[in-house]
Order: structure tokens, then C-alpha cells, then sequence
């Protein structure tokens, strides 16, 4: 995989430093000009003056509840120089995103915070803000404003977006039983080729799971940390998942990387695939009503909630892989 230019410039002049913190917000101004509306909602005050809820649901009498989540992408972790800048800045929207989709909610309003060296590449800035708008503008976010402050440290460059949304019935992660089924969409591993940055947060899917009868999506996340750690979030105490391994959906791209497939699978990360919970006795129902919904999303029962922690199958067919952690 090529790399791309550095985010970083060895000529000063070519550099955020050179600019100034006006310039910089006068050119993130215009980057957002198609996505941030007029204050006090867009940028321009000392906060966003956000609607309670949104107009067209105030109108219909909608109850529903405000969501609020936060999320980093950082260089040299979440992504180097073999992602453009524009990729960067799609995959800070679109992880932010997903986690609403998870919550089965719809995305609205996001303030955007950079932390950056004083040596990071004034084009590169600007093409990494070019890419999050237009993910804001796919995704339906308007950009209310943010912060923008210098690292201690040259090359080094932060970017953190908090995303707001609604929902009528937020789904939690807490709430699957004994007997449910958990069910995942599309396909996961391999997702360093690509998917990582290049994905589709499942919003429609995610509001499909909130708007299905009540007692069938008991619980739901989003695959970001990978299958094996995301999985045991939805499972309560005291229970295992018993998988069915001929089920798991590998991806063509896991399949290129090559190596073990369930490893791939369990342990790449950064699907940002919908991962839920189905009561046991709406399951049938459920999968019918999905695939009239959604033909040509792919959808696989992998599992089944039981009772008890051990799970020697898994461990035997991953014999010793780990969980992905932020920290190790």
C-alpha cells in the first residue's frame, strides 16, 4: 500500500504555524460552509444553541431521547500515512456515527476539537476538513463548531469529534437473556485494508432493530474493538455465547490478508458492523422481516446466549488470542 504525503512539513512556511489559530478557523469555516448552519446553532458563538429536538419531531409530538457520544482518531493509531486526509477525516465522523447507529438513533449536531504539532501541513489540514465534511454532509451532521490548540510536541496530530443524535427507543448494550440470538451484519476481519476507514455506519439497519415489536432487539453494539471483546458486552452474567462457527461471515478482504480466519474474524477490529441481540422465539420472525427490509445487506446468526462462563470451544479455536485493549 503506497503511503501518502506526510501530515507533517519540514518547511515552515508550508505549516499550521505559519497560519495562526484565526487562520486556521477561517479556513475550517470554509471547509464547513456546507455543513454548519448559521449561529447560534453553527460556529460563531462561545456554544452551539441546539434545538431540543429536532423540528419535524417536535411537530409530529415524537418523544424522543438526546444522544450524546465522543470518539478520537489520532495518528500513528487509528490511522498513518497510508490513509489520505480526507480518509482521515471521513473515519472520525463515521466511528462517531456508528455508535449512534448502535444506539439505533439518527445523527444530528457535532463540535470538532484538533490537536496538532506546529509543523503539521497546512494542505493537509485542510484536505483532513475537507473529509469531514463531507462525511458530516453524507451522514446528515451539521458541525456546530469546536476547539483548535497546539500539541507539545511536533508530529503529533488529534482530532476528536462529539456527536449528538435522537432516538426514540435507544437500544442498550445490557438487556440480552438466555436463549437470544446474537446476529451481526455484513462481514468482518481484514478491516486494516481498508474497511477501517472506508465503511457505512448502519443507521438505517440501526433504526430498523429500535422500530422492530417490542422484546425482540434486546440489546446491540457496534464492532469496533473486534468480535471476540464487543460480544462479551452484550452478554450478562453468569452466561457464554455457544457460536456457530460455519456462520461467521469472513470478508473477502480478511480472506486477501490470509492467516486464521476466525482469528481475523474475532480479533481484526474495526467492522463497525451492528452486533445485537434477538429474543430466541422472534428470531425466524426477525430474519424474514429483515432481509424484505434490507435484500442486499447480508445478515448472519452466529451465536446463541447459554448459561454458564465457560467457553472452552472458543478458547480452544482461538487458543490464546486476545481481545483488542486501548492500553496494552
Amino acid at each position: 500500500m503506497s503511503a501518502m504525503p506526510s501530515p507533517f512539513s519540514e518547511k515552515p512556511e508550508e505549516t499550521i504555524g505559519a497560519l495562526g489559530e484565526a487562520e486556521i478557523i477561517a479556513r475550517a469555516r470554509a471547509a464547513f460552509r456546507e455543513v454548519s448552519p448559521p449561529p447560534p446553532r453553527g460556529i460563531g458563538d462561545d456554544c452551539a444553541a441546539l434545538p431540543a429536538v429536532p423540528e419535524n419531531a417536535a411537530a409530529a409530538g415524537t418523544t424522543l431521547r438526546r444522544l450524546v457520544t465522543t470518539d478520537s482518531v489520532v495518528f500513528g493509531k487509528h490511522f498513518d500515512e497510508s490513509v489520505s486526509p480526507e480518509n482521515a477525516g471521513k473515519k472520525l465522523v463515521r466511528r462517531n456515527v456508528s455508535d449512534v447507529a448502535a444506539m439505533g438513533g439518527t445523527p444530528s449536531d457535532a463540535v470538532l476539537a484538533l490537536v496538532a504539532g506546529e509543523n503539521l501541513s497546512a494542505a493537509w489540514l485542510e484536505a483532513f476538513l475537507r473529509g469531514v465534511a463531507e462525511a458530516c454532509a453524507e451522514c446528515g451532521v451539521e458541525l456546530s463548531g469546536g476547539d483548535v490548540s497546539s500539541a507539545p510536541a511536533a508530529a503529533f496530530f488529534s482530532a476528536t469529534l462529539a456527536l449528538t443524535g435522537f432516538a426514540e427507543n435507544p437500544l442498550p448494550r445490557a438487556g440480552a437473556r438466555v436463549g437470544d440470538f446474537l446476529f451481526v451484519t455484513g462481514t468482518l476481519g481484514g478491516s486494516l485494508l481498508k474497511k477501517h476507514f472506508d465503511f457505512r455506519p448502519r443507521v438505517a439497519e440501526g433504526l430498523f432493530l429500535a422500530r422492530a415489536p417490542a422484546g425482540t432487539v434486546r440489546a446491540c453494539i457496534d464492532v469496533s474493538d473486534g468480535l471476540l471483546k464487543d460480544h462479551a458486552a452484550l452478554l450478562p452474567a453468569g452466561t457464554h455465547a455457544e457460536f456457530d462457527f460455519a456462520a461467521l461471515p469472513l470478508s473477502d478482504d480478511a480472506r486477501a490478508l490470509g492467516g486464521d480466519p476466525l482469528r481475523r474474524i474475532f480479533c481484526d477490529g474495526e467492522d463497525y458492523e451492528l452486533l445485537f441481540a434477538v429474543a430466541g422465539t422472534e428470531a425466524d420472525a426477525f430474519e424474514r422481516s429483515w432481509r424484505e427490509r434490507f435484500p442486499d445487506v447480508p445478515l448472519s446468526r452466529i451465536a446463541r446466549i447459554a448459561a454458564g462462563t465457560k467457553n472452552a470451544r472458543l478458547d480452544a479455536a482461538l487458543s490464546g488470542a486476545r481481545a483488542y485493549e486501548h492500553f496494552s
